[in-house]
């Protein structure tokens, strides 16, 4: 698969944190950055997800308790 390049501009301070990190966790500051980024916009991603799930889901409770389930399975 083709890559490409983007720019990132940190201080002295964050570079050197990456790359105490990225030695840390035996990836290449790319690798780490990538893989940290990637990590956390699908968890972001999976949120809005589960938000929209929820909101859809107390719009049309259809939940049942365990009595109910019970009755309805004739238990």
């Amino acid at each position: 698969m083709a890559t490409s390049t983007i720019t990132l501009r940190v201080t002295a301070e964050e570079k050197a944190f990456f790359s105490k990190m990225a030695e840390f966790n035996a990836l290449s500051v790319s690798e780490l950055i990538r893989e940290k980024a990637l990590e956390a916009l699908e968890d972001q991603s999976d949120f809005q997800k589960y938000q929209a799930a929820m909101s859809s889901h107390q719009k049309k409770d259809e939940s049942l308790s365990l009595k109910e389930m019970r009755a309805e399975l004739g238990l």
